[in-house]
């Protein structure tokens, strides 16, 4: 599957001649000196903006899209070693090197550099077991997994991922057979580069902190200052019983003030945790650009200030009939070249 192959810019200068394989061989070696250079700079190096533009055009010339870091955060965000395993049939330890969100709540380590193993419990044989064994044991935990999901949501939660690696799985698969090429690999398999990064530190944080980027998170503070109580870094909390919404609001007090208007009533739930629609450009650019670096408490105040989508979280839980045909439309219509997207990224992290 190299890149050299059936290239008209190439062709039209050099023809069906020798040199045509040799200047393509060439330019990809060039490339890959200058990336394995940017790779290997100290990391208080930023990388630049030329090697990214590069890494674009690549990406996009390999068919995937302007969302593929957003696509790849969310389906890498809870995926363990035993799942990769499960997934894309190679073995991996605890030294791989798949980026994953921190599970442990309690922590400001957001994102961890590699997926760590869920420890199934062997005893039982089919993954559902398996599943709801991960989530039950550590049930009583309150900073643990999703702020504020519920047992069935956390359930949900599980089932769902499993269905999209599943679906990846196919992808993978085909790809053993017909791979992507190296150069697109050494940018598609780059956390950095790509925005990946970028993307699971945010997810992290809306993970913890539910409601951080609806643009209303100083008013939720205020909220609270005023008689609420609302638990801004791990989430539900009884209201105070004086309190009075309002005029013109519904209180969720496990996110904050949101507006009535949520069809179905009570429901905006997709598994980036909210927001259903896609980031726009200018939001994406604001998120490539933020330093996510420093002490917890002042990367939250300022991802509230300027990484705001109107993300209010999630506002009724999983409860009724309603709730679950609402879930089970965004599962479904949820677009398949983000499974696509998955296995290229797992492709070239495994094989490359």
């Amino acid at each position: 599957a190299s890149s050299c192959s059936g290239s008209s810019g190439i062709n039209a200068e050099y023809g069906d001649s020798l040199l045509a394989p040799l200047y393509c061989t060439m330019n990809l070696i060039l490339f890959a000196g200058l990336l394995c250079c940017a790779l290997s700079a100290p990391v208080d190096e930023p990388r630049t903006e030329l090697l990214k533009s590069v890494c674009y055009d690549k990406l996009r010339a390999a068919g995937l899209t302007d969302l593929y870091a957003h696509n790849i955060a969310h389906r890498l965000h809870s995926i363990s070693a035993e799942d990769i395993e499960l997934h894309f049939g190679v073995q991996v330890g605890e030294d791989n090197t798949i980026p994953t969100v921190n599970q442990d709540l309690n922590t400001e380590e957001r994102v961890l550099s590699y997926a760590p193993r869920a420890n199934y419990d062997s005893y039982f044989s089919t993954k559902a077991l398996k599943y709801l064994d991960m989530v039950l044991r550590d049930m009583d935990k309150a900073h643990y997994s999703i702020t504020n999901f519920s047992v069935l949501e956390k359930v949900a939660h599980v089932f769902h991922m499993s269905e999209l690696w599943s679906r990846a799985g196919v992808h993978y698969r085909a790809l053993l057979l017909d791979p992507p090429s190296h150069d697109t690999c050494l940018c598609a398999g780059d956390s950095v580069l790509t925005g990946i990064e970028q993307e699971l530190n945010l997810l992290a944080l809306k993970i913890k902190f539910p409601g951080l980027t609806s643009g209303e998170y100083e008013k939720i503070k205020e909220m609270s200052k005023a008689g609420y109580d609302i638990d801004y870094s791990y989430g539900k909390a009884d209201p105070a019983p004086a309190a009075v919404d309002p005029a013109g609001y519904d209180i969720d007090y496990s996110y904050g003030r949101r507006k009535r208007e949520v069809p179905p009533p009570g429901y905006d739930i997709d598994y980036s945790y909210g927001k259903m629609e896609d980031p726009s450009a200018e939001f994406q650019a604001k998120l490539m650009k933020f330093d996510f670096s420093g002490k917890e408490e002042d990367v939250v105040e300022r991802v509230s200030k300027e990484l705001i989508d109107g993300d209010h979280g999630m506002a009724t839980h999983l409860t009724s009939e309603q709730g679950w045909t609402y879930w089970k439309e965004k599962m479904t219509s949820m677009a398949e070249i983000g499974n696509y997207e998955l296995a290229v990224f797992m492709y070239c992290k495994l094989n490359q």
